[in-house]
């Protein structure tokens, strides 16, 4: 079957037609039910969580009034598939000759969880003045999410001097190679440094 001929039968049925009203209706319904929601947040942390399910219920609400409008007309109203940029389109600013990556491992023992907790969300609180403490316990609950809020408020060796934390072993390799797509680059982005010799300008 031709992709322009799906959904040719229901095309200007009666059933079509009502299952395209009720879930215009719906659609409408949860464009209501979303903005007031929004409108009674006041940015706290604790928000997210309802927010994003309320993302959910309307994006499912708008993805089946396309397929109704679809069924009844063959048409689709809303640009609801993410679109991939075209690498082609990217300007070239001249020539590439690879890539050359800094590959840095710093190792530090916990000796207090409590206080890299702490840490972590003074440094939350620090990066978002106008956020609150409950805000704060929401975002960091664990050493991991400490460490990233004290590296977002002080960079990459915020966490050098952090109470609880001891400075235990560092390591730093260079590695020059041709480069990877952005998927391999996101699933193993240490990856390269496996089987490539370090410090290697070879062509």
């Amino acid at each position: 079957m031709n992709e322009d001929d799906v959904g040719i039968d229901t095309q200007w049925t009666a059933d079509a037609r009502n299952a395209y009203v009720q879930r215009a209706e719906v659609l409408i319904a949860e464009i209501r039910r979303h903005v007031e929601a929004t409108l009674q947040r006041q940015g706290r942390q604790a928000e997210r969580r309802a927010y994003f399910e309320s993302v959910k219920r309307l994006e499912s609400a708008a993805n089946a009034f396309n397929d109704a409008e679809f069924d009844w007309c063959g048409s689709f109203p809303l640009a609801l598939a993410e679109v991939d940029e075209d690498e082609d389109d990217e300007v070239d600013d001249g020539r590439v000759f690879g890539v050359l990556s800094v590959l840095n491992r710093s190792d530090y023992r916990i000796t207090d969880v409590d206080a890299v907790i702490a840490a972590g969300r003074a440094a939350y609180l620090t990066a978002w003045p106008d956020d609150i403490e409950e805000d704060a316990q929401v975002r960091v609950q664990n050493v991991g999410s400490a460490a990233g809020e004290i590296m977002h408020a002080n960079g990459l060796s915020g966490l050098d001097g952090t109470a609880g934390l001891e400075d235990y072993r560092d390591f730093t390799s260079v590695v020059v190679h041709d480069g990877e797509d952005d998927d391999d680059f996101h699933a193993a982005p240490f990856a390269i440094a496996r089987g490539t010799s370090l410090f290697d300008d070879s062509e």
